[in-house]
C-alpha cells in the first residue's frame, strides 16, 4: 500500500511540475512581441526624414508657321506632328512637370476672327496670327508635355473666344494652363499642380498681346502686365500679388512665367534683372521667363528666407525658341533655331514642410527645319554621331559652334558654378 501512495505521489507531484513549466511557457509566447524581427530604435536614434523629389523640365515658345502646319498636313484636314518630337520625347517623358510657352492657339479651323479663320501661323489680316491643329497637342501630350503657359502674345490670335475655345480643346487632352482663363473665379485661383505631395503653383504674364485689345469685361482672360506694352515688368504688382496668393493657397514652392523682354537680343534688360530679385524677395522659388527668341544668361539669386535661412532661387531670363520655322537670314540670329531643355529637381521635406529648389541642369535642343523640323537635342547627337539624324559631318561642326554660342550665353553669370 505504501507502495501505492508513493506511485501516486509522485504522479501528483509530477502533474503539478508539467503544469508549472506549461503556464512558463505560455507566458513566454504571451509576451513574444509580434514581429520577431522588429528592432527597437536604440536611444539618440532619429527615423529617415520623408524627402520628397519631383523633376520639372521647360523649354520655350512654340510658334507652327505656315511651313510646319503645310508639311505636317496628310490630306482631307488630317495631322501628323509627331515626328518632330520622336527624338526629344525621351528626353521629356520622364519628367513629374514637362511645360512650354504655346504661342498659337488651338481653337479649331471654324472660327472667325477679324474675318479670318482656318489654320494659319503666318500674316492673316495684316496680323501674325497662329492657330494650329489640336493634332498638335496630340503629339506634344505623347511626348510628354503636360503644361502650357498661356500668357504670351500670341494669346489673343484668335480674340477672346479662340482663347476659350484653345483652353477647352487643350485642357480636354489633359494639359495643365496657366497665365490664361475663362472666368474671373478661375483667374483668382491658384494655378497649382500636386505631384508626390509636393504642391507647385505657377504665375505666367505677358507683357503685350501683340495690340490686339482684351475687350472690357474680359481681363481675367490673360494675365497682363500694366501699361503694356512693358517688356521690361517696369509693375509687378500682379505678379507680386499672385505669387502670395499662391503661398495662401498652400503652395510649396511658386514658378513665375514672366513672357518678356527683347527679341533677337541675349541679354534681358536690367530692369528685368530688378523685377526678377523683387519676385523672388516676394516668395518666387524659381523664375523661367521666354520672349526674346534666343537663349539669354541664368543666373541663382540669394534672398533671405522666412526663418532667416538663405534661399537661392534659379533665374532663367530666356529659354529660346522650341518648335518654329525661324531661321537665318529671315531673322538677324541663327541662334532662333536653337534652345534650352531646363531641368530643375525640386524637394520636400514632408516633416518640416520645407521645399526647395535642389539643382538645376539643361541641354540645347535644335530644331532641324530640313528634315521635318526635328527637334534634336544636341548632347545625344554628339553622343550617337551625324548618321542616326541624317547630317552630314559639316552640319555636325556647325552644331558644335553653335552649341558652344548658346552655353557661353547661358553661363555668362556662372549658373552652373552653382
Amino acid at each position: 500500500m505504501r507502495r501505492i501512495h508513493l506511485i501516486a505521489l509522485l504522479v501528483i507531484l509530477a502533474v503539478v511540475i508539467l503544469a508549472a513549466f506549461k503556464l512558463d511557457l505560455l507566458s513566454l509566447f504571451r509576451s513574444a512581441p509580434e514581429d520577431p524581427n522588429q528592432v527597437e530604435p536604440g536611444p539618440g536614434q532619429v527615423p529617415e526624414p520623408d524627402i520628397r523629389t519631383i523633376t520639372l523640365k521647360a523649354v520655350g515658345g512654340l510658334y507652327p508657321h505656315l511651313a510646319i502646319l503645310n508639311e505636317n498636313h496628310q490630306g482631307d484636314g488630317e495631322y501628323d506632328f509627331w515626328p518632330a518630337f520622336e527624338f526629344i520625347a525621351p528626353h521629356i517623358q520622364d519628367a513629374d512637370i514637362a511645360m512650354l510657352t504655346l504661342e498659337t492657339m488651338q481653337a479649331g479651323p471654324e472660327l472667325k476672327f477679324w474675318g479670318v479663320s482656318g489654320y494659319t501661323g503666318h500674316t492673316a489680316g495684316g496680323i501674325l496670327t497662329f492657330n494650329a491643329p489640336i493634332e498638335l497637342s496630340h503629339a506634344l501630350k505623347r511626348a510628354g508635355f503636360n503644361l502650357y503657359a498661356l500668357a504670351n502674345n500670341h494669346s489673343m490670335d484668335r480674340g477672346v473666344e479662340g482663347l476659350q475655345a484653345t483652353l477647352n480643346n487643350v485642357r480636354g487632352l489633359g494639359f495643365h494652363t496657366t497665365g490664361a482663363y475663362l472666368s474671373r473665379e478661375e483667374r483668382d485661383a491658384a494655378d497649382i499642380v500636386e505631384i508626390n505631395g509636393i504642391k507647385v503653383a505657377f504665375v505666367a504674364y505677358t507683357y503685350w498681346t501683340n495690340g490686339i485689345p482684351v475687350p472690357a469685361g474680359e481681363e481675367h482672360s490673360v494675365n497682363l502686365i500694366p501699361n503694356s506694352p512693358d517688356p521690361e515688368f517696369k509693375d509687378i504688382s500682379p505678379v507680386i500679388a499672385d505669387i502670395k496668393r499662391a503661398r495662401a493657397a498652400g503652395a510649396d514652392l511658386v514658378a513665375v512665367i514672366p513672357h518678356w523682354g527683347e527679341q533677337y537680343v541675349d541679354y534681358p534688360f536690367e530692369r528685368q534683372r530688378e523685377a526678377a530679385r523683387e519676385m523672388a524677395e516676394a516668395g518666387a522659388d524659381m523664375i523661367i521667363g521666354g520672349h526674346p527668341k534666343l537663349v539669354q544668361p541664368c543666373e541663382w539669386i540669394e534672398v533671405a528666407g522666412e526663418n532667416g535661412e538663405t534661399r537661392s532661387v534659379p533665374v532663367i531670363y530666356s529659354l529660346g525658341n522650341f518648335y518654329t520655322d525661324q531661321h537665318y537670314p529671315s531673322t538677324p540670329s541663327e541662334l532662333v533655331e536653337f534652345g534650352m531643355l531646363l531641368k530643375l529637381e525640386l524637394c520636400k521635406d514632408m516633416e518640416s514642410g520645407r521645399a526647395w529648389v535642389s539643382s538645376a541642369d539643361y541641354d540645347i535642343h535644335w530644331c532641324y527645319r530640313n528634315w521635318r523640323h526635328r527637334m534634336l537635342v544636341l548632347s545625344e547627337v554628339f553622343e550617337k554621331g551625324p548618321e542616326k539624324f541624317n547630317l552630314s559631318q559639316s552640319q555636325l561642326e556647325w552644331l558644335k559652334a553653335k552649341y558652344r554660342e548658346n552655353i557661353e550665353i547661358i553661363e555668362r553669370h556662372g549658373f552652373s558654378e552653382r
